[in-house]
Protein backbone atom coordinates (compact mmCIF):
# COMPACT_ATOMS: atom_id res chain seq x y z
CA UNK A 1 0.00 0.00 0.00
CA UNK A 2 1.66 3.25 -0.40
CA UNK A 3 1.57 6.65 1.50
CA UNK A 4 -1.29 7.99 -0.54
CA UNK A 5 -3.40 5.00 -0.42
CA UNK A 6 -3.03 4.62 3.50
CA UNK A 7 -3.56 8.13 3.84
CA UNK A 8 -7.00 7.51 1.92
CA UNK A 9 -7.67 4.58 3.75
CA UNK A 10 -7.05 6.90 7.00
CA UNK A 11 -9.65 9.47 5.97
CA UNK A 12 -12.34 7.18 4.97
CA UNK A 13 -12.01 5.99 8.66
CA UNK A 14 -12.38 9.11 10.02
CA UNK A 15 -15.78 9.26 8.17
CA UNK A 16 -16.54 6.11 9.91
CA UNK A 17 -15.28 3.66 7.11
CA UNK A 18 -14.83 0.23 8.71
CA UNK A 19 -13.81 -1.49 5.21
CA UNK A 20 -10.56 1.10 5.28
CA UNK A 21 -9.57 -0.24 8.45
CA UNK A 22 -10.06 -3.63 7.34
CA UNK A 23 -7.70 -2.95 4.13
CA UNK A 24 -4.89 -1.19 6.31
CA UNK A 25 -5.54 -4.54 8.51
CA UNK A 26 -4.99 -6.80 6.09
CA UNK A 27 -2.26 -4.81 4.29
CA UNK A 28 -0.54 -4.63 8.12
CA UNK A 29 -1.56 -7.06 10.51
CA UNK A 30 1.74 -9.45 10.05
CA UNK A 31 4.46 -6.12 9.87
CA UNK A 32 2.65 -4.72 13.08
CA UNK A 33 2.51 -8.92 14.82
CA UNK A 34 6.45 -8.85 13.80
CA UNK A 35 7.50 -5.84 15.16
CA UNK A 36 5.43 -6.86 18.59
CA UNK A 37 6.36 -9.89 18.76
CA UNK A 38 10.15 -8.89 18.11
CA UNK A 39 9.75 -6.60 21.28
CA UNK A 40 7.71 -8.84 23.88
CA UNK A 41 8.88 -12.42 22.93
CA UNK A 42 5.27 -13.41 23.42
CA UNK A 43 2.73 -15.01 21.62
CA UNK A 44 -0.37 -14.01 23.03
CA UNK A 45 0.79 -11.00 24.06
CA UNK A 46 1.65 -10.08 20.40
CA UNK A 47 -1.59 -10.97 18.98
CA UNK A 48 -3.64 -9.05 22.48
CA UNK A 49 -1.28 -5.96 20.81
CA UNK A 50 -2.10 -6.30 17.38
CA UNK A 51 -5.85 -6.11 17.80
CA UNK A 52 -5.23 -3.12 20.04
CA UNK A 53 -3.16 -1.33 17.68
CA UNK A 54 -5.75 -1.70 14.99
CA UNK A 55 -8.92 -0.65 17.32
CA UNK A 56 -6.44 2.27 18.39
CA UNK A 57 -5.99 3.13 14.77
CA UNK A 58 -9.40 3.62 14.07
CA UNK A 59 -9.93 5.54 17.23
CA UNK A 60 -7.33 7.89 16.10
CA UNK A 61 -7.72 8.09 12.60
CA UNK A 62 -9.02 11.58 12.75
CA UNK A 63 -5.76 12.70 14.53
CA UNK A 64 -3.44 11.41 11.68
CA UNK A 65 -1.26 13.71 9.61
CA UNK A 66 -0.94 12.00 6.23
CA UNK A 67 3.04 12.41 5.63
CA UNK A 68 5.78 10.35 3.81
CA UNK A 69 6.49 7.05 6.21
CA UNK A 70 3.08 5.45 6.81
CA UNK A 71 4.89 1.90 7.52
CA UNK A 72 7.44 3.37 9.92
CA UNK A 73 4.52 5.01 11.75
CA UNK A 74 2.67 2.12 12.34
CA UNK A 75 6.12 0.19 13.76
CA UNK A 76 6.79 2.47 15.80
CA UNK A 77 3.42 2.91 17.30
CA UNK A 78 3.51 -1.04 17.09
CA UNK A 79 7.31 -0.80 19.44
CA UNK A 80 6.07 1.60 21.69
CA UNK A 81 2.95 -0.55 22.41
CA UNK A 82 4.28 -3.31 23.02
CA UNK A 83 6.78 -1.38 25.40
CA UNK A 84 3.80 -0.33 27.74
CA UNK A 85 2.78 -3.91 27.89
CA UNK A 86 6.20 -4.80 28.84
CA UNK A 87 5.81 -2.05 31.67
CA UNK A 88 2.83 -3.06 32.60
CA UNK A 89 3.55 -6.93 33.06
CA UNK A 90 6.86 -5.33 34.91
CA UNK A 91 4.43 -3.48 37.35
CA UNK A 92 2.18 -6.82 37.80
CA UNK A 93 5.13 -8.85 38.84
CA UNK A 94 6.21 -6.48 41.68
CA UNK A 95 2.48 -6.25 42.73
CA UNK A 96 2.64 -10.40 42.64
CA UNK A 97 5.71 -10.05 44.90
CA UNK A 98 4.18 -7.87 47.55
CA UNK A 99 4.54 -9.43 50.98
CA UNK A 100 0.86 -10.49 52.01
CA UNK A 101 0.18 -7.85 54.41
CA UNK A 102 0.95 -5.24 51.51
CA UNK A 103 -1.96 -7.42 49.13
CA UNK A 104 -4.65 -7.26 52.06
CA UNK A 105 -4.28 -3.55 51.95
CA UNK A 106 -6.60 -3.78 48.70
CA UNK A 107 -9.75 -2.22 48.70
CA UNK A 108 -13.42 -3.59 49.55
CA UNK A 109 -14.14 -3.21 46.29
CA UNK A 110 -11.13 -5.08 44.55
CA UNK A 111 -11.48 -8.22 47.06
CA UNK A 112 -14.80 -8.65 46.30
CA UNK A 113 -14.01 -8.45 42.11
CA UNK A 114 -10.90 -10.31 42.74
CA UNK A 115 -12.88 -13.22 44.96
CA UNK A 116 -15.24 -14.14 42.17
CA UNK A 117 -15.27 -17.68 40.56
CA UNK A 118 -14.66 -18.32 37.50
CA UNK A 119 -18.74 -18.91 36.58
CA UNK A 120 -19.08 -15.64 38.17
CA UNK A 121 -16.62 -14.32 35.90
CA UNK A 122 -18.04 -14.81 33.00
CA UNK A 123 -21.51 -14.19 33.76
CA UNK A 124 -19.77 -10.44 34.04
CA UNK A 125 -18.92 -11.07 30.10
CA UNK A 126 -21.44 -9.54 27.52
CA UNK A 127 -23.11 -11.73 25.47
CA UNK A 128 -21.01 -10.93 22.63
CA UNK A 129 -18.11 -10.86 24.53
CA UNK A 130 -18.82 -14.98 25.97
CA UNK A 131 -19.33 -15.58 22.09
CA UNK A 132 -16.53 -14.66 20.78
CA UNK A 133 -14.32 -16.07 23.80
CA UNK A 134 -16.32 -19.20 23.62
CA UNK A 135 -15.44 -19.17 19.82
CA UNK A 136 -11.92 -18.57 20.36
CA UNK A 137 -10.90 -20.65 22.83
CA UNK A 138 -12.79 -23.96 22.73
CA UNK A 139 -13.62 -23.60 19.08
CA UNK A 140 -9.87 -22.92 18.06
CA UNK A 141 -11.84 -20.46 15.35
CA UNK A 142 -9.39 -17.26 14.13
CA UNK A 143 -10.79 -13.77 14.44
CA UNK A 144 -11.07 -14.25 11.02
CA UNK A 145 -13.55 -17.20 11.20
CA UNK A 146 -15.56 -15.84 13.75
CA UNK A 147 -16.09 -12.39 12.09
CA UNK A 148 -17.40 -14.49 9.41
CA UNK A 149 -19.30 -16.77 11.26
CA UNK A 150 -20.60 -13.78 13.25
CA UNK A 151 -21.23 -11.28 10.47
CA UNK A 152 -18.95 -8.65 12.21
CA UNK A 153 -16.20 -7.26 11.51
CA UNK A 154 -12.94 -8.52 12.37
CA UNK A 155 -11.81 -5.73 14.45
CA UNK A 156 -15.04 -5.96 16.48
CA UNK A 157 -14.55 -9.46 17.05
CA UNK A 158 -10.65 -8.80 18.38
CA UNK A 159 -11.71 -5.85 20.54
CA UNK A 160 -14.61 -8.11 22.11
CA UNK A 161 -12.40 -11.19 23.08
CA UNK A 162 -9.87 -8.78 24.11
CA UNK A 163 -12.05 -6.93 26.11
CA UNK A 164 -13.97 -10.22 27.84
CA UNK A 165 -10.02 -11.05 28.60
CA UNK A 166 -9.75 -8.18 30.47
CA UNK A 167 -12.44 -8.51 32.55
CA UNK A 168 -11.72 -12.02 33.28
CA UNK A 169 -8.11 -11.01 34.33
CA UNK A 170 -9.58 -8.63 36.79
CA UNK A 171 -12.14 -11.46 38.41
CA UNK A 172 -8.89 -13.60 39.05
CA UNK A 173 -8.15 -14.45 42.60
CA UNK A 174 -5.16 -13.60 44.48
CA UNK A 175 -3.54 -17.16 45.12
Amino acid sequence: MTDKEFNERMSAMRHGSQDALKEIYEAYVKLVYSVIYDTIKSREEAEDITSELFIKLYRIAGKYKPGNGHKKWLATIARNMAIDRIRKLDREMVVDELPETERDEKSFEEQSVLSLTMKEAMETLKYDERQVLDLKVVGGFTFKDIAELLNKPQGTVSWLYNSAIKKLRRCQKWD
